[in-house]
């Protein structure tokens, strides 16, 4: 372990470390006990050609020495690299760990989830055989989750898009199918697939798997898809504390994410159906909030603060919508569109492992 900058950096591997075939990109934020436990997991999978690249965003508070000094044990390990940044927000910190790669295939888990099984690697990997297949998402299992009321609509719907273009997961359904969208958790793509349709906006505090997915569904082959596999599955755990803590966030908030979504990737990628339908979509933002405060939230635990929640919400919606479109509306004027489509850059030559300091550290100056 080194300190490079205003960060630790881990990086045991020797500058002619043969490339591996997988990389495993974890995202960690303030959840030091759940990462150490998901990477025990990892270093154990039955593969023999992968590396794991943690983008590990966790603050100085919540730095405990005793988690510290495990990571760093762990860390020993060659297939493992923890690369330390201040919070980046979830696009920007998959991107990073994608950058930071070496593999010909990407595999997503974020700290808070664990993959079920010893070859949760190698069951990725063979959906790859067939080169036409662009990415693929394995199956949520989460503990305490009610079973779907209509099974048949969510194995139709498992990762679709409605006519709004808002994604639909259903992603604890059981049949394999192809579909429309990739989640960013339990997750594999090719490296190929990342240079040629470019990686995840990072202009949404929200739903960002969706920009991918567009530029995917608009320029693919006819031939070419993406794919929904039960047989890999992962543990979704929503109960772990830290994190984003975004169950705990107030109705409002959480409606100006959706706003902000709606807006900046929507509104890019469909602008004349979001001009169009644009009362629908702020309608469409009064369901999720409504479904959110009464499904998701932990903030609302009674029914009392459930009501008491969605009547605020609806009384002071209209006035926070006209305040939020103002305020887009100002910053798009003086700064201009958002950026769309952040790059990965095709492999020149053979993979390596040796990263130039300033790409480790770049968003620290």
């Amino acid at each position: 372990m080194r300190r490079v900058g205003a960060s630790w950096y881990w990086s045991p591997m020797s500058p002619h470390h043969e490339a591996p075939r997988v990389s495993v990109v974890v995202r960690s934020y303030n959840r030091l006990p759940a990462l150490i436990e998901l990477l025990d997991l990892l270093l154990a999978q039955d593969h023999e050609s992968f590396e794991i690249v943690v983008v590990e965003q966790t603050t100085e508070a919540q730095r405990a020495p005793a988690d510290m000094a495990q990571l760093d044990e762990l860390a020993r390990d060659s297939r493992l690299r923890v690369l330390q940044f201040p919070p980046l927000g979830g696009p920007a910190a998959r991107n990073t760990g994608v950058r930071h790669t070496r593999g010909d295939l990407l595999v997503f888990i974020d700290d808070d989830d664990l993959p079920v099984g010893s070859d949760w690697l190698r069951r990725h990997e063979a959906n790859f055989a067939d080169p036409k297949c662009l990415g693929v998402t394995g199956q949520f299992f989460e503990p305490n989750a009610a079973p779907y009321v209509n099974l048949e609509r969510a194995r139709r719907d498992v990762l679709s898009f409605n006519k709004l273009k808002w994604q639909r997961v259903f992603a604890r359904t059981d049949q394999k199918k192809r579909v429309e969208s990739l989640m960013g958790g339990n997750a594999a793509i090719p490296r190929t697939t990342l240079e040629r349709f470019g990686l995840w906006d990072e202009c949404t505090p929200i739903e960002d798997e969706p920009s991918l997915a567009f530029r995917i569904n608009a320029s693919k082959g006819a031939d070419e898809y993406m794919l929904f596999d039960p047989d890999v599955k992962m543990i979704r755990r929503l109960d772990v504390p830290g994190g984003m803590a975004k169950r705990t966030m107030s109705g409002p908030f959480y409606a100006k994410r959706v706003f902000t979504f709606l807006h900046n990737i929507i509104g890019h990628y469909f602008p004349l159906r979001f001009v169009l339908l644009y009362p629908a979509y702020m309608y469409m933002c009064i369901y999720h909030v409504t479904q959110w405060i009464c499904s998701d939230s932990i903030k609302h635990r009674t029914l009392v603060q459930r009501v008491g929640a969605v009547a605020g919400f609806y009384f002071v919606f209209f006035p926070l919508w006209a305040y939020m479109l103002a305020g887009w509306t100002v910053r798009r004027v003086v700064k201009g569109p958002q950026r769309h489509r952040p790059e990965l850059s095709p492999r020149i030559g053979p993979a390596t492992d040796e990263l130039p300091i300033a790409a480790s550290t770049r968003q620290l100056a």
